[in-house]
């Protein structure tokens, strides 16, 4: 009987390498001339040949074509078995203490969900949303991301959250705590730094590019630009001990110079920079805010370059190593992956400064994505594992690693795929195979 190559095989080709990978086990293996060839006639194999043996026990070629729907029947498994295994509970909380801010980006998806009046967190809002997460965490590590708007107009929340941790943390409440804040840094003062370094927090800032791209796109509300004011907040967090970090969006203007301006900040800034992020892609009605093959050539050409100056990068897609080197599937449906541990209580949760909670980090101005005390924890299981993907992602080379569509995305689009997505999930795997 004559071999077939698997549906799960995949032949990916770079400059650098050609590799086979399984996209069912996610394992892959370098191919020599002659390997590339069986496996593109894999009925001209001699099925007693040391060859055929090893490409057979590699899943690659198979004596029947598989019927389609393994992958898909595997992921659904898994996540049915996460769903059974995890409490639910939250141990990541995005709290907006403000929609307001003193820039007025023209991008910004903040802003653009309230379009008509910007709200601010109140006190008591603040320590009622911040005692239900820590009663709810139950001795958890727990994490508090403030958010914005520009989260530094807020301060006095700030103190107070900071309070709260620690009186929990004395209570046995939580095993530990981190607090971290996305700040556009203008509003930063040596004071600030000193106070913000002293209770270990972790700071973001968000720039954009060199000061004449930055300014065209990060404005204050008078239209000037806010290079100046956000360098040197980045230099009194970094004069005060904190790690200098700074957080970049995709957009279709900038993408195609965002490998540039990284390496414009890291080499000729001046500026104290250890880590760089990029934000994830928004879904829009139509699709993502970015092409997906850009996108991912992007992301990959500033993670690589980062990884030679030993600086540290996070962005969408990077989570697909340790996938592949673990050969554990991607069962979140969350586009950045499931970066927070397979925990009982490792999935986030978004309070909007008014007091909404949703499942959605991002898209929280939205009754779909909204939640309640009562039934929080069984749809944070919904939203992250409930639902299989499409079955035509089955012999998709990424189907393992990707998790979607977001839930997100299937709210906004129906059973529809996203081709932003699913290209920029299928380039990054091709990436991080043939050129990692």
């Amino acid at each position: 009987m004559p071999l077939h190559r698997s549906r799960y095989a995949h032949v990916l080709s770079s400059p650098a390498r050609t590799v086979a990978f399984n996209s069912l086990t996610l394992e892959s293996w370098e191919l020599a001339p002659d390997d590339v060839a069986a496996l593109q006639d894999p009925g001209a194999l001699d099925v007693t040949s040391a060859q055929a043996q090893e490409l057979l026990e590699a899943g690659l070629v198979v004596h029947e074509d598989e019927a389609p729907g393994t992958a898909i029947a595997r992921l659904n498994e898994l996540r049915m078995e996460r769903a059974q295994r995890r409490g639910g509970r939250f141990a990541t909380l995005r709290i907006a203490l403000t929609e307001r801010c003193n820039m007025a980006c023209g991008y910004c998806f903040q802003q653009a969900l309230y379009p008509d009046a910007q709200p601010r967190m109140d006190l008591e809002t603040f320590e009622r949303e911040m005692s239900w997460f820590i009663d709810q965490a139950r001795g958890e590590n727990v994490t508090i991301q403030y958010f914005g708007g520009e989260p530094m107009m807020e301060w006095a929340l700030i103190q107070r959250g900071d309070e709260m941790l620690r009186e929990a943390l004395s209570a046995g409440l939580v095993s530990e705590f981190r607090q971290t804040m996305t700040t556009n840094g203008t509003v930063m003062t040596a004071e600030r730094a000193a106070w913000l370094a002293e209770h270990d927090f972790d700071l973001i800032m968000s720039f954009d590019g060199p000061p004449a791209v930055n300014d065209q796109l990060r404005v204050f509300k008078n239209g000037r630009g806010t290079y100046d004011k956000a360098a040197r907040g980045l230099r009194l967090w970094t004069e005060a001990g904190g790690r200098g970090a700074i957080l970049m969006t995709a957009t279709e203007l900038n993408l195609p110079h965002l490998p540039t301006y990284v390496r414009w900040f890291l080499e000729e800034s001046g500026l104290p920079i250890e880590t760089v992020a990029l934000n994830s892609p928004q879904p829009t009605a139509t699709g993502w805010e970015t092409g997906g093959v850009e996108l991912a050539t992007a992301v990959f050409d500033i993670w690589t370059y980062c990884r030679s100056k030993d600086v540290e990068f996070h962005g969408p897609g990077t989570f697909i190593p340790s996938h592949i080197r673990t050969g554990v599937a991607q069962t979140d449906h969350c586009v950045d992956g499931d970066l927070l541990g397979d925990g009982e209580g490792s999935w986030p949760i978004y309070v909007s400064a008014s007091g909404e909670r949703s499942l959605c980090l991002v898209h929280h101005n939205d009754h779909r994505v909204q939640t309640t005390p009562e039934d929080s924890h069984a749809r944070g299981r919904e939203w992250h594992l409930a639902g299989p993907s499409s079955e035509s992602c089955d012999g998709c080379v990424a189907s393992q690693m990707c998790g979607g569509p977001c839930t997100l995305e299937k709210l906004l689009w129906g059973p529809k795929l996203s081709a932003d997505r699913c290209d920029f999930v299928r380039t990054m795997t091709t990436l991080v195979l043939t050129e990692g």
